[in-house]
Parts: C-alpha cells; sequence; structure tokens
C-alpha cells in the first residue's frame, strides 16, 4: 500500500483522533507537527498538524495550502480536511486553501460526531441536541463559536457558494441524491454541507458522493474519518500494538473545557493520585520562574512517592475573567495567552520528566498544551496505536530518546472517569478485552 490518504488538522488532538480512525483500519498513520521537507519514509496515513487554529486567519490559510501542497506532491489519493467537531478555527478560510491545491470538483463537509452528541440537523450544528452557538463554546477565549448554521460560516470566511444537503434528502433514494448532486454541478457548486445524525447517515454520504464523484475533498471530524477507509476501501486488518507500560503517569492538562475540568476532578479524587494546581495568573508575573520551580518540587516529590500526577490549569468564569483582564492589561492577543500558558506548562513537564527516566506515560489534553508538551519532551510527531474510547488516541511520541506512551484528548471529550481510565491504560492495568469493550462503549 503506497500514500493512501492524508489528512491536514488545525490542532494536535484534532490531528490524533482523526489519525487513530485510520489506524485502527489498518492504515499505518502517524502525526507530523511539522510539514516534512521531503517525501521520505512516509506512512500510508499521514496526518500534518499545521497548528492553524492557533494563528490569524492569512498565516492558518498559508501554512494550510503549504501542507496541502505536500501531500499532492507525496501522491496521497485521497485527502481529508479535519474540521472540530464544535466548528473552532478558520474553517472555510483552510477549506478553500485546500481546494485551490487539488481543485475537487466537490468538498463535502460533513463534521458531525455521533458518539458526543456533535449531529447537523437542516445544516444547524448542535452539541447533544443545543446549537453550537448556545453552548460554552460560544463562550471559548480564544475561538468562540457564535454561529450554528455551517453554511454561513463558510460563505462569511470565502465568499463561495454553499450547498446543503438535509436530513430528508439524505435519507432519499440514489436517484433523488444524484439529481441533487448534478444541480449543484450545474450550478458550479463546489461546498456541499451534509446534515448527519448518526454513523449510518455519515456511511450514507461517503458512500453514495464517492459513485458520483471521483475528485473529492472530504471534511470532517473523527466521525466522517472514522467510515472513510471501509467505504472506500483503503483499509485492511487492523493488527493491534502494544506499548510499553509506565510505572507512573503524568497528567498534564491545560484545557479550559468544563467536561475536562471534571474529568480532573475525578481523577485527582483517586487513589494514589497527587494533584498539582497551577496559579494561572503567576505564569504571568515576573516572579514565575521561582513559582515554576515550586511546581516541578512538588511533581517530583509526589512521583517519589509512589504517586501518579495530575497538573492542571482550573477554570471557572472567574479565573477566566482575571486571565482575560491581566492579557488586556498586558496587550496579549487571546492566542498569546494561550500560548504562554502552554510553554509555561511544557517546561514544567519537561523538566519533570528529566528528573523522573521511569516515567514514560502521559496523558495530554488541550490541543496547544498537548502539543507543546509533547515539543519539550522531545517530540516532533506522534505514531498512533489505538483508541481507548472514541476519538481519544493512544500512540508514542516520535523523536525522544527513551519510549514515551501517551493519550490525548481533545478538551470536550470523554466520560467523567475518562483522563483517569487513560493513565491507567498506560500503566497497562486495563487489560481485559471486555472492560475495553465496556468503555469503548460508555456502558
Amino acid at each position: 500500500m503506497a500514500q493512501v490518504i492524508g489528512i491536514i488538522a488545525d490542532d494536535l488532538t484534532g490531528a490524533n483522533d482523526s489519525g487513530v480512525q485510520l489506524t485502527e483500519k489498518g492504515i499505518d498513520t502517524s502525526v507530523l507537527f511539522d510539514i516534512p521537507e521531503d517525501q521520505k519514509n512516509l506512512n500510508d496515513g499521514i496526518v500534518v498538524d499545521t497548528n492553524s487554529r492557533a494563528l490569524a486567519r492569512e498565516d492558518a490559510y498559508q501554512v494550510t495550502r503549504k501542507a496541502a501542497a505536500f501531500l499532492k506532491d507525496s501522491g496521497y489519493q485521497h485527502i481529508y480536511k479535519k474540521m472540530d467537531s464544535t466548528l473552532r478555527g478558520h474553517i472555510g478560510t483552510e477549506l478553500e486553501a485546500v481546494r485551490e491545491v487539488f481543485e475537487p470538483e466537490f468538498i463535502i463537509i460533513a463534521p458531525a460526531f455521533p458518539p458526543y452528541g456533535r449531529t447537523t440537523v437542516d445544516g444547524h450544528h448542535y452539541v447533544k441536541g443545543i446549537k453550537i452557538s448556545e453552548t460554552e463554546i460560544s463562550k471559548d477565549p480564544k475561538h468562540p463559536v457564535t454561529e450554528s448554521y455551517i453554511p454561513e460560516i463558510i460563505e462569511k470566511e470565502n465568499g463561495a457558494a454553499v450547498g446543503l444537503i438535509k436530513a430528508d434528502e439524505l435519507r432519499q433514494d440514489f436517484f433523488s441524491w444524484e439529481k441533487k448532486i448534478n444541480k449543484f454541478r450545474a450550478e458550479h457548486t463546489q461546498y456541499i454541507v451534509c446534515d448527519a445524525e448518526t454513523e449510518a447517515d455519515l456511511q450514507t454520504i461517503v458512500e453514495r458522493m464517492s459513485l458520483l464523484a471521483d475528485k473529492i475533498i472530504w471534511s470532517g471530524s473523527a466521525g466522517l474519518a472514522e467510515v472513510l477507509p471501509q467505504v472506500l476501501k483503503i483499509g485492511r486488518d487492523f493488527d493491534r500494538q502494544p506499548i510499553v507500560q509506565s510505572k507512573q503517569v503524568m497528567t498534564v492538562c491545560g484545557s479550559l473545557s468544563e467536561v475536562t475540568q471534571q474529568q480532573v476532578h475525578f481523577a485527582k479524587n483517586q487513589v494514589n493520585v497527587a494533584s498539582i494546581e497551577i496559579d494561572t495568573l503567576q505564569i504571568f508575573a515576573d516572579e514565575w520562574k521561582i513559582y515554576a520551580e515550586q511546581y516541578i518540587a512538588d511533581s517530583i516529590h509526589g512521583l517519589n512517592e509512589g504517586k501518579d500526577i495530575v497538573l492542571y490549569v482550573p477554570s471557572n468564569n472567574e479565573i477566566r475573567t482575571q486571565v482575560k483582564q491581566l492579557g488586556d492589561k498586558l496587550q496579549f492577543t487571546p492566542n498569546q495567552i494561550g500560548e504562554r500558558i502552554s510553554q509555561a506548562i511544557g517546561q514544567i513537564v519537561a523538566r519533570v520528566s528529566a528528573d523522573a527516566p521511569g516515567l514514560s506515560g502521559f496523558v495530554l489534553t488541550g490541543g496547544d498544551t498537548a502539543k507543546e508538551t509533547a515539543r519539550h519532551l522531545g517530540a516532533v510527531g506522534f505514531r498512533l496505536v489505538r483508541q481507548i474510547e472514541a476519538g481519544i488516541p493512544l500512540g508514542t511520541l516520535i523523536g525522544p530518546d527513551r519510549e514515551i506512551s501517551a493519550v490525548t484528548k481533545a478538551g470536550a471529550f470523554g466520560r467523567i472517569a475518562s483522563i483517569y481510565h487513560a493513565m491507567q491504560e498506560l500503566k497497562g492495568v486495563l487489560n481485559d478485552e471486555q472492560e475495553a469493550n465496556r468503555r469503548y462503549n460508555y456502558g
């Protein structure tokens, strides 16, 4: 199997949760933190993390176009533009960059991820039945999503006409679908948003479009990525690979998501876990180096006592307001604030890791924090192994001088016990196949 499928993602957790869908369909897949300089030693599946969600729109366009050009020059047969399942990022801008490079007949957009309640109905995107613009994502400090109607988001960003296939049309017979697509073709409408409420809907989208057009850019979350290999017949048998078990695990949380904060609270209250809460405001203080040394010492002390570590940045409305006010005072943009926090956390973890050579397992939450921490650990990429729950992948870091296993988790993914279960998975505690199946099916 040659270069089969290339994915472009705008942050690390999204890169991993989409890429692992390929891994579990038997496609060897790696996530790369930077666009490679040549085409040597490429996997059948590749995910390029442009980190463009944290960039200005024009910069996001440029780096996405460069990544698309690399995948085209490398000969990847199928192209997937990863979208955040909560619509954060420069969606329309980055899709346009990919379109200009590949010149497809259609760009099929379906960001639904049903296992976590991300659905699209009448073009509007929902999280557990609530329009995305009415959830906590609308108040995200770096990437607020204030519009739930996907065609409107894309049209505002790139000015292109956007077609919509609603759920009732999706479930009509093939000839009705074909008529609709031919209408878009006659109108030169390349962007098509598709409703989807179930995995079966996503599968129908791929099955029908693959029969009606040869040159397609697929765009969606981990949900659409999961169904592509089987429908496009590019998968093969999945050989489950073992990982080196870690005696102790360090969880690193930089996500402000309410879901993650609840998961952190659950994990830190478990037996034999030491929790270390970082005062976010201290990161911006002149005395930060002194504060950082204390966080490092506390982490190492916990490890020396034989405990697992949960290092986290807390989040509530009061803290968010305080950090925003401080950022305004320092004339920092929200992205600059996030970058400073991620760098500070990454530096702490690198120091702890250097002093604890037996520490080889990490749980990394939040895309910016996950990537910055991985870089500080010496990583240039991520070799995906499997997912421990839907959209929560496990893999090994590419680059460090010792083998390091890690689980990455997007902020709003998972159940209340997901972080703690990831820690146990890295330690090899959860080996029973029935238990693995139970966790995957949320039961």
